[in-house]
């Protein structure tokens, strides 16, 4: 159940990255600008915001397995529509749909987590699913180049279709988490009304905000290091791939070691310590960009935040999810909706200034002291 679940919360990632070294060729044929071409991302994103805030809360009252079946064949639809798209308004239409259907599974992924397990093993299994998740950007910008170089950017979306189909066929064969008994009553109204009494949850609000501003830590490294690593100190395009790709090798090694030793330690203890890390390593960065800027030690310090996320993202989400008991789809859809919006507001904002450098970093500083800040309040509550 576990993998099934995994497999489906790698459609986001897939769907994000897999077209990414085709925006050119698709830019080509529409006869449309980069700019125009880029708001297909920006589509697909808000549609991964927006799906998760409205199936959230639904899949708390009419149960997951319907709704997995029916993300499942949106997203099948929606990336044969994107293969076949005549023009960019409906690519665009499109891409936000596969985006809404891709959060739906990603979001629906935790719930049903949340609907089995709590604590200590539920930490356990974010943590496994994770590994899937931290894989799948990797994988997907190297799928998605070798296809369209063999067949063209249709075939990504074509690929995309059979990711689709697979997803229904583990959709089918899941079983239902959430028991009748344990749905959400009463109208649609209050079924929204009661995701939005969870923001009024202390805990629950600390450890939201924990793990989406930490999560805008790793994404400002995401925006910034290829600008920052290149242009600022002098690395190879070659060179710059290996220190992303180490960097989410260690993104999933530390997952699969949280998800060891999380029965020992608590998540609490495990938050905690991400929280530390990514306090440190960000002062670290700036007073490197401050100091003496120089490439080994940015790795260094990028390394250390990139650990400090993954202890963040799973031991905060299994913590923020036993909070949200008979809510555990609106609580998951307030994790993934938040993540989203952090994303969004600090990739602009690490484009800003002469020094990449030093902007970076304390747009990461900044980031990593509201999330140790919010992680205490949520662990106090």
């Amino acid at each position: 159940m576990l993998l099934g679940i995994a497999l489906l919360s790698t459609a986001g990632p897939f769907g994000t990255d897999m077209y990414l070294p085709s925006l050119p060729e698709i830019s080509d044929e529409f006869g449309v600008a980069d700019s125009v071409t880029q708001l297909t991302i920006t589509g697909f994103m808000v549609g991964m915001a927006l799906g998760q805030l409205v199936m959230g809360p639904l899949s708390d009252r009419v149960g997951r397995h319907r709704m997995l079946i029916t993300a499942s064949v949106v997203w099948l639809v929606a990336s044969v529509a994107c293969a076949l798209a005549p023009g960019i308004g409906l690519f665009t239409v499109a891409r936000f749909f596969q985006g809404a259907a891709g959060g739906t599974c990603v979001m629906l992924g935790r719930s049903m987590i949340a609907d089995r397990a709590s604590g200590a093993a539920a930490a356990k299994a974010l943590s496994t699913m994770m590994v899937f998740t931290a894989v799948a950007p990797i994988l997907a910008p190297v799928v998605g180049g070798a296809v369209a170089g063999v067949a063209g950017w249709h075939s990504v979306f074509w690929v995309l279709a059979a990711v689709g189909v697979l997803e229904l066929f583990v959709a089918v064969s899941l079983p239902e988490t959430l028991r009748t008994e344990n749905r959400a009553t009463g109208s649609l109204g209050d079924v929204y009304r009661r995701m939005g009494g969870l923001c009024r949850i202390r805990p629950f609000a600390g450890h939201l905000t924990a793990f989406a501003v930490g999560f805008g830590v790793f994404f400002s490294f995401v925006s910034g290091s290829s600008f920052v690593m290149q242009d600022q100190l002098g690395l190879s395009a070659g060179a710059f791939s290996l220190v992303f790709a180490g960097n989410a090798v260690a993104m999933v090694v530390t997952n699969l070691v949280n998800a060891r030793i999380v029965g020992h330690f608590g998540p609490a203890t495990l938050q905690r310590t991400g929280h530390i890390l990514l306090v440190v390593g960000a002062v670290a960065l700036l007073t490197v960009a401050l100091v003496a800027p120089s490439l080994p030690a940015v790795i260094v310090c990028t390394a250390l935040l990139t650990v400090g996320t993954a202890l963040n993202m799973g031991n905060t989400t299994a913590l923020a999810m036993d909070l949200s008991r008979g809510r555990a789809g609106a609580g998951s859809a307030l994790l993934g909706a938040g993540q989203f919006i952090t994303a969004g507001i600090v990739s602009p904002l690490v484009g800003l200034g002469e020094d990449g450098l030093l902007t970076m970093a304390v747009v990461m500083v900044v980031c990593a002291l509201v999330a140790a800040a919010s992680g205490v309040v949520g662990r106090r509550g």
